[in-house]
Parts: C-alpha cells; sequence; structure tokens
C-alpha cells in the first residue's frame, strides 16, 4: 500500500515543541524559538554574557516547574493514520525524528504497538522496507524456537548445568506472579504464563553473563502482552535488555545503579536545593528509595495499562536525544559483557534435578519436555540452586549498594553532565520522570516525612495511583530546558575551539 510522506523531516527537534496549555510552562528559549536545536540556534555565537541569559531562562523555567499543579490536558495518543506518514511507499521509516517525537509527547495508539514498539526497541533499522521488517522478525523467531527446543530438550534429559537450572528456577518463581491480576494472564491453563517462562528461560540460558534477575519477569511481560507471541516478545526484550543488561549483570549493576542515584541526587539539588537539602537531613539523600523505579524504569509503579505508555515515552525520548547525543542508550557495555560470555554448553550426561525444581519447572515447559526422575535407591547426584536453598545466594563479590553511603551529598551543583554522561547515558530522561515523582509529592514530603520509612510509606501508599500525565510533563519540561542547556554550552565550546583554530 502506498504511503503518503507529508511531514516535514527536519533535522531540528525540540522535544516539547508542541504548545500544552495556557496554564503549561512558559517556554525556555526567551525567543520562544521552536526547539532546542533549530536552525537560529545552531548558527548563534553563544557569548559569556548570552549563557549567563540563558542559565536566568532556565531557572525561571525550573522554578515553575517545581511549583506546576494544574491538570495538563491528555494528547491522543499517535494513531495508524500519522504512521504511516513518516513512510514512503516501501513502508520505511522516512521522519524517524516525527514519529519518535510525537510518541515522546503523546504515546502510543494501542493498535499501533505491535509494530512501533519493535522501531522503538530498535529490533530492526528504520530504513528496513515492510516486507524487509517482516522477513527479518521472522528469522528471529525461528531462531528463538530453535534455541527454545534446544534447552527444553537438553532440560528434558537432565543435561542442563547447575547454573541454567539455577536461573530457570528463578525466572519460574517470578512469572507466576507477575502481572496475575490482569486479564491477560487468566485461565485455567496457564499458557500466557508458559510463554512468559519460556521468553525468560530462553534469555537467561543463551546470554550466561546475564542470566535472569528478579524484576526481569516484570520486563518481559508488558513486551508479551503488546506483541501477543513468543519470538517477537523474544526479540523485544533481547533489544531492551541490550540497553538495560548492565543493571543487572554481575559486577557491573552496583556501578550502574551508583551512578544513577548519584546523578538522581545531583539533579535533584540543581532542581530543587531545599527539597534535596530536606531528604538529606532525613538520611534520604543517597536515593536508595528509587532503587526500585531505576532499575526497572517506572513499570511497577503505574498501573499496566500507564506501565506501557511510559515504557515507550521514555524509548523515544532515547531515540530523540540519541540522534544528537549518539552515546545516548549505547549497548557498548552490552557488547563487552556479551563478549564475556561463554559458548552455551549442556551436560553429556543426566545430573538430575532436586524434586523440588522440576514440580516448578515441569508445571510450566510443556508436557513434550518434562523431567521424569529416574528410579534410584541411593542419594542422587542432584543440582541445588544456591539462590533458591541457600541463605548465601548473592556472589559474595558483590557487595549491596546499601552497604555504606556510596551516594556523595553534595551541597551544590553548578552544572550537571551531558545527556551521554547522565545516569550512565543509558536514559537520562528516567532520572527527570524520578524527580518529578518526588516534586509532585513535595508538600506531602515536607509535612509527613520524619525518618527514612516515612518516605518508602508514602510512596507505597501512592503505588499504581500516581497522576501519569502530571509527572511526565513536569518531567518534559525539566528535560527540555536541560537540553537547551545542553546544546548552548556544546555550541559555544564548539564555536570558541573554531574560533581558535581560526585565529591561531
Amino acid at each position: 500500500m502506498a504511503r503518503s510522506a507529508n511531514v516535514n523531516d527536519s533535522s531540528s527537534y525540540c522535544l516539547s515543541s508542541q504548545p500544552l496549555t495556557s496554564t503549561s510552562f512558559s517556554k525556555w528559549s526567551p525567543t520562544n524559538s521552536t526547539g532546542y536545536l533549530t536552525p537560529t540556534l545552531r548558527a548563534a555565537w553563544v557569548t559569556g554574557t548570552f549563557l549567563q541569559n540563558v542559565s536566568q531562562q532556565l531557572v525561571k523555567t525550573v522554578g515553575r516547574a517545581i511549583n506546576f499543579r494544574s491538570e495538563p490536558p491528555s494528547r491522543p495518543p499517535l494513531s495508524e493514520a500519522e504512521f504511516r506518514c513518516y513512510m514512503d511507499g516501501l513502508g520505511r521509516i522516512v521522519h524517524p525524528l516525527d514519529f519518535y517525537q510525537n510518541v515522546y509527547l503523546r504515546g502510543i495508539e494501542v493498535s499501533l504497538r505491535k509494530v512501533a514498539w519493535r522501531i522503538l526497541l530498535k529490533i530492526y533499522p528504520a530504513e528496513f522496507s515492510g516486507n524487509e521488517r517482516r522477513a527479518f522478525l521472522l528469522k528471529k523467531i525461528e531462531k528463538y524456537e530453535l534455541s527454545k527446543r534446544t534447552w527444553k530438550q537438553a532440560y528434558r534429559e537432565g543435561r542442563l548445568t547447575k547454573t541454567q537450572v539455577n536461573a530457570i528456577t528463578l525466572a519460574c518463581v517470578d512469572v507466576v506472579r507477575t502481572d496475575r491480576n490482569h486479564p491477560f494472564y487468566h485461565g485455567g491453563n496457564n499458557q500466557r504464563v508458559s510463554q512468559l517462562f519460556s521468553i525468560l528461560a530462553t534469555y537467561a540460558i543463551y546470554n550466561p553473563g546475564i542470566g535472569y534477575h528478579q524484576g526481569m519477569s516484570n520486563l518481559a511481560s508488558l513486551l508479551l502482552y503488546v506483541q501477543d507471541g513468543e519470538g517477537a516478545a523474544y526479540a523485544c526484550l533481547c533489544a531492551l535488555m541490550r540497553r538495560l543488561a548492565p543493571k543487572f549483570a554481575p559486577r557491573q549493576d552496583q556501578i550502574t545503579m551508583i551512578t544513577q542515584m548519584q546523578h538522581l541526587h545531583d539533579l535533584l539539588v540543581y532542581t530543587d536545593y531545599n527539597m534535596a537539602q530536606f531528604l538529606r537531613m532525613h538520611n534520604l539523600g543517597n536515593m536508595f528509595f528509587t532503587e526500585r523505579w531505576l532499575l526497572l524504569e517506572l513499570i511497577r509503579e503505574f498501573p499496566f495499562e500507564e506501565a506501557l505508555h511510559i515504557s515507550e515515552v521514555q524509548w523515544a525520548a532515547i531515540a530523540l536525544v540519541a540522534s544528537n547525543w549518539p552515546d545516548v542508550g549505547s549497548d557498548a557495555l552490552y557488547s563487552q559483557l556479551s563478549s564475556e560470555q561463554s559458548f552455551i554448553t549442556f551436560e553429556a550426561e543426566d545430573m538430575h534435578y532436586t524434586q523440588c525444581d522440576t514440580n516448578l519447572i515441569n508445571s510450566l515447559i510443556g508436557d513434550e519436555f518434562k523431567y521424569i526422575h529416574p528410579c534410584t535407591n541411593g542419594t542422587e547426584n542432584v543440582v541445588v540452586p544456591p539462590s533458591i536453598h541457600s541463605p548465601s545466594h548473592k556472589s559474595q563479590a558483590t557487595k549491596s549498594i546499601h552497604e555504606g553511603d556510596p551516594v556523595h551529598m553534595k551541597d551544590w551543583i553548578v552544572e550537571l553532565p551531558s545527556p551521554d554522561a547522565l545516569g550512565g547515558g543509558s536514559n537520562p530522561f528516567l532520572l527527570f520522570i524520578c524527580v518529578s515523582m518526588i516534586l509532585e509529592y513535595k508538600g506531602e514530603i515536607l509535612e509527613k516525612v520524619h525518618e527514612v520509612c516515612d518516605l518508602f510509606h508514602l510512596f507505597q501508599t501512592y503505588n499504581k495511583r500516581h497522576k501519569l500525565e502530571s509527572i511526565l510533563d513536569r518531567a518534559r519540561d525539566l528535560f527540555d530546558a536541560y537540553l537547551k542547556d545542553q546544546e548552548m554550552k556544546r555550541r559555544s565550546i564548539l564555536d570558541c575551539s573554531n574560533w581558535n583554530i581560526h585565529n591561531a
């Protein structure tokens, strides 16, 4: 089907270029320009005086965002008709930035999510035609089915290694309690639960450098729901984990989380000094209370449907910012982790498993692949997963981020890291949503929080009851102001460098 391409494909984007309402924040730019990357700004000579004016405008914008309390009107999600406008006649995405920007501002219509998520997660290149995307995905699905059958057969024959059994047992424990109240998982035969298990177990076995960790089931559940098929959901999970894997990988997870908490602390100090100092006074400045927010990118904090929305908005923000800061959302660290993974092998002989493990796994793996315990009179050579049967299930080499105080408390922040460094560069917009979440309850926090447990209780009380649009709009406004400021600084450095070269 021929598709029109009537949307201008500009290389200049302001993340919040569409007007909000009369009560929305005033634009950051003194001239109400259309964005932080407009041709005018690209050509501007940024002097010290101009940067000072920029900083003053930024302070005003941040102040308005902090005090934002009105209910923003909801925007209609991106429709299929609009989506076609971003394609050419062959179905290639020829206006990707327009697509990303509208998803960032509005989200995606339910019927469009299946295809749109694959593009946002970069399962295949944007320049692929519709036919090329279908053929590429079909190969991914075929590869998944072969991999899944291979490890399931090895399980049935008793040839999984101790580490492999450990990983899929952990996945079993989690999937049976993930999103079970959602209608998608209703039904007596547990078909959807079995699909979720197969996706996670296959990922864990074929990515031994990462394996399975608690929380991954929540990520995979959203993907399975939207894709409505194991193979496509698995391809999406692999793409998503290329960015998120450092949060779960042994030896790297603590570094990644500490970096994000440190930068979240810095961002709050920069945005609302008084709020940051209040948290610090109550031993909350280390931001440990945001650990789950950062690990799972807030999907556990909102109802299921809203978790879908906040996920796609974040992915679109990553893609938009990466168009000018290429290292944002980079999978370089994942590639390093992947190169450290060992070749996938299974045991040559039947290792025997514990009855406890096989009861769990057999309930989800499918009748064809169930493991039958051999009849023995002596003691079996069993595989005991330490993460389930031993109290010391975590690696002794991995220290908890809660031991000591790895987040450095700061009295003042002069400037923030660039987008490709903020929070490790994986998802800088996430930190702004977290700050917006805190500011949403600023009044209650100042009034009700007297000790550490009070803040945990407050956010637990509002869990899955947050005002999503209010939080997102504040986050977008703060993020847009930050990006404009960063672009001005980058242009200033570049122009000064060019001037020095010209006058050398």
